[in-house]
Parts: structure tokens; sequence; C-alpha cells
């Protein structure tokens, strides 16, 4: 007994499909809106906070980002009569996309991420 070593500890971790979802989850809201993330997270939430908690927290991650710009989206559309709304969303959007592919990249690495000028309905 004193010899001998102890069995190594396997933590649990996400698939691989899990992680498409998660995926899925930041690439379809800049194309599709807030829908996408929404049903995702409604499905794979419970499951994902058991088992893996950064898959839990990307999609949250997610569907805040998708809210805040549809909230956003609102508030380009009024600055339309000003005749620059037009410009803001196309940046905005621009910028979503491109948060959204690096939000993907930390997933696959492992890594939590924060989108920027988010706001966090969901934490």
């Amino acid at each position: 007994m004193v010899g001998e070593r102890p069995e190594p500890v396997i933590l649990k971790q996400g698939t691989k499909s899990d992680r498409s979802l998660g995926s899925l989850s930041h690439i379809l809201g800049p194309f599709v809106g807030f829908l996408a993330p929404l049903i995702i997270y409604i499905v794979k939430n419970d499951e994902a906070s058991q088992n893996d908690p950064l898959l839990s927290s990307h999609l949250k991650e997610a569907l805040n980002a998708s809210i805040t710009f549809l909230i956003a989206s609102f508030i380009h559309g009024i600055l339309t009569i000003v005749l620059i709304g037009c410009l803001t969303l196309l940046v905005h959007w621009i910028l979503y996309i491109i948060w959204a592919f690096n939000a993907n990249s930390a997933l696959q690495a492992g890594q939590e991420y924060r989108y920027p000028f988010t706001f966090r309905f969901l934490d």
C-alpha cells in the first residue's frame, strides 16, 4: 500500500460534437441572428454545464453577443434617419463576424472568450 501509485484522475471533457455546437453558436450568430444561439443554448446548456463548463460559458457568451447585436441593430435603424446608420450597422456587423471567429478559435483552443462591448444578460 505504501509503494502503490494512486489512480490517475481523468476529467470528463466535452466531445467534439459538443464543441461543434459551440462553434455553430458563435458562427451562426452574425448570419442568422439570435435564434440559432438561442436554440443551441436551450438544447445543450443543461448538459454542457454539467459536463463541459467551458462550452456552457461559450454558449452563454454567443447568446449574449447575438442579443446585444439585435438591440444595437434597432439603434442602427434609428441612426439611419441621420444617414449614418447604414455605415454603423455595416461596421458593427463586420466586427461581430471577426469577434465570432475569434470566439470560435478560443473555443477550439480551450480558452475563455468575452465579446467586446457586449451586455451580459446571462452570466
